[in-house]
């Protein structure tokens, strides 16, 4: 974000639309988790734009999450009551793991693709019991 994007005009318009959320910028490398059940499955986004999801050409790399990471991945989608979920974590370049969402409703058959995770067969037997 700059101070253009803070100009009280153009708050103002965008506020008229709906609500906005501000974040406050955090260098480091964008991490996404899902969690399904007790599986969690995560890649490193590796992508030149701010939003990731802009970015057509972003790489995605399977990683392993530090077992604390991944305990509380499964902590959150437990404390959300999701049986699956998408989390967003950001990754300081000292290693810590910043907490940003978990999204209850995630897409994830592009991150399935180019990471070959088993979502959907995970998600089938989710709702198969």
């Amino acid at each position: 974000m700059t101070e253009a994007h803070l100009e009280p005009n153009r708050l103002d318009v965008a506020l008229s639309i709906s609500p906005v959320t501000i974040q406050e910028y955090i260098p480091g490398t964008n991490i996404r988790s899902y969690v399904m059940g007790k599986s969690v499955y995560s890649a490193e986004i590796r992508s030149q734009a701010l939003d990731f999801r802009e970015d057509l050409e972003a790489e995605l790399i399977p990683i392993d999450l530090p077992e604390s990471v991944k305990k509380q991945c499964l902590a959150i989608s437990k404390a959300f009551m999701l049986d699956w979920t998408a989390i967003d974590w950001r990754v300081k370049p000292t290693g810590e793991y910043l907490f940003l969402e978990a999204n209850p409703s995630p897409m994830f058959i592009h991150f399935e693709r180019q990471t070959g995770f088993p979502i959907t067969q995970k998600l089938v037997n989710l709702l198969m019991y």
